[in-house]
C-alpha cells in the first residue's frame, strides 16, 4: 500500500516458462570511460562537458533572473544581490527566450580603457588641482595683507 492507499495489480497477462534465464539479445549504448577535455557554455545557457573521446554531455542549464525594478535590489558581498519588496519578485528563465537576454560564451569585453594611463592622468589632474588651489590661497593671503595696509 503506497502511502496507505489501495493499489491494484493485474497479473493475468503474465506468463512463466519453465526454463533458466538467458539473454537473447543485448546492445551496448554507452561510451568507454573518457576524461573531460573542456567545458563550454551555449548562448541558451547550456553547460556542456566535452570529453577527450569527442563526445559531449549537457550537464546543466544556467538560468537567467530578472526583477521588475533592478535598481531596488540590495547589494551583498560585492557582486551579489537580494530581492526586496521594492524590487519585486525574481523571475527565472532560459537565456534567449521570454524576454531574457542571451549568454555570450567565451567572449571578452572589448574595453578601450588603459587603467595605468587613466590612473596616471587622474594623479596629474589631482596635482594640478592642488597647485591651483594653493595659488588661489596665496592670492587671497596677499589680498588680506594689502587690505591690512590701507590707512
Amino acid at each position: 500500500m503506497p502511502n496507505g492507499q489501495t493499489m491494484s495489480l493485474d497479473l493475468s497477462n503474465m506468463t512463466q516458462l519453465a526454463a533458466a534465464f538467458n539473454v537473447t539479445a543485448a546492445t551496448a549504448n554507452g561510451n568507454a570511460p573518457s576524461g573531460i577535455s573542456g567545458v563550454s557554455v551555449g548562448t541558451n545557457g547550456a553547460l556542456t562537458f566535452n570529453y577527450a573521446n569527442g563526445t559531449s554531455t549537457t550537464a546543466y542549464d544556467i538560468p537567467l533572473a530578472n526583477v521588475a525594478s533592478p535598481d531596488n535590489l540590495t547589494s551583498v558581498n560585492g557582486d551579489a544581490f537580494l530581492p526586496t519588496a521594492a524590487s519585486g519578485p525574481v523571475y527565472l528563465g532560459t537565456a534567449g527566450g521570454a524576454g531574457f537576454g542571451s549568454i555570450e560564451s567565451s567572449s571578452l569585453e572589448s574595453s578601450t580603457v588603459d587603467l595605468a594611463t587613466e590612473l596616471t592622468e587622474m594623479i596629474q589632474a589631482q596635482s594640478a588641482y592642488e597647485a591651483n588651489s594653493k595659488v588661489f590661497q596665496t592670492g587671497a593671503d596677499i589680498l588680506d595683507v594689502l587690505n591690512g595696509l590701507k590707512p
